[in-house]
């Protein structure tokens, strides 16, 4: 994978004329790289263990590119969250056919493509790709493409320091910034006038706080690097991102958690996998929710991208 085109490597190309609506798969721009365009939907966030539900992809940026659109029926249950995002359901799906039935004519698209573009598209991919890992074939080539995230490209084009957010949300710059006492007052009237904009003033500070990160009534301590899953603790990173630690540290895989115990991770990190590994697994459960209580269940879980 090449990475997010270069802002510094980009050129205007000619304008093309416009060409006649056609599936995409056989599309082609009279001029300039292939672009494709690409989003899915998901039962979840869990790479793991959620699927892929649809798919689509467009080829080129016009209004009237021609796109295609797959949906497809999972082995797995859609999180209610994640409905409520997409508002995709499994008996929307009945009829559909397996990821692995149109696997090829997925792939066989983005054999094409010279740019893919998407929105936080490292999520897109990493779906995509675990949907071929699942069904035993190689995934999508993206060595020879150039990636292109318009979330990562806004984060460049727009800064989004203190001062700049300043400007946009109080009228002004400051004086004497990246003093503790400027950069707090600042952060103040950022504050103030992100509500205003945002259409937030006078909402609940719980549901403030949800919208800044919508995943954090489910962590386990103060980071991401734990979280409640219903009633069962699961790994919120690495390699067994999404498993239950309890059931990890019963498996062949409990040197892993030997390892984060070993590790500089934040000190309620060791002491629940460490915990995991010396207490049977109902033992474990009950400790955990005494020590760190439990996750209030949400109105809408962490699937917004």
């Amino acid at each position: 994978m090449e990475g997010t085109l270069s802002l510094f490597d980009w050129r205007p190309e000619p304008a093309a004329s416009p060409a006649p609506a056609a599936p995409v798969a056989n599309a082609a721009p009279a001029s300039g790289p292939r672009i494709l365009v690409f989003d899915c939907e998901t039962t979840g966030t869990d790479r793991v263990r959620d699927q892929v539900i649809e798919l689509c992809v467009q080829s080129g940026l016009s209004e009237d590119a021609p796109s295609q659109v797959w949906r497809i029926k999972p082995a797995v249950a859609i999180h209610p969250g994640a409905q409520a995002v997409h508002g995709i359901s499994i008996a929307d799906l009945e009829h559909c056919p397996t990821f692995e039935a149109i696997a090829a004519d997925i792939a066989a698209v983005f054999a094409t493509a010279e740019v893919v573009v998407g929105y936080n598209i490292a999520f897109d991919i990493d779906m995509l790709q675990a949907e071929y890992a699942r069904i035993g074939q190689p995934g999508v080539d993206f060595s020879g493409i150039k990636i292109v995230d318009a979330f990562r490209l806004w984060q460049q084009c727009e800064p989004r320091s203190l001062q700049h957010a300043h400007q946009r949300f109080v009228g002004n710059e400051f004086a004497a910034a990246h003093t503790a006492s400027a950069d707090v007052a600042a952060t103040g009237r950022v504050l103030s006038g992100m509500l205003r904009a945002f259409n937030l003033a006078g909402q609940d500070w719980s549901q403030i706080a949800s919208v800044c990160d919508p995943q954090r009534s489910s962590w386990v301590g103060p980071s991401r690097h734990l979280r409640w899953e219903g009633e069962l603790i699961v790994l919120g990173f690495g390699k067994h991102g999404g498993a239950p630690v309890h059931e990890l540290a019963a498996g062949p895989d409990r040197g892993f958690l030997r390892w984060v115990v070993e590790r500089d991770f934040p000190p309620h990190v060791g002491e629940v996998c460490r915990a995991a590994l010396d207490l049977p697994g109902d033992q474990f459960l009950a400790w955990a929710k005494t020590r760190y209580g439990q996750a209030a269940p949400t109105a809408q879980p962490p699937f917004a991208r």
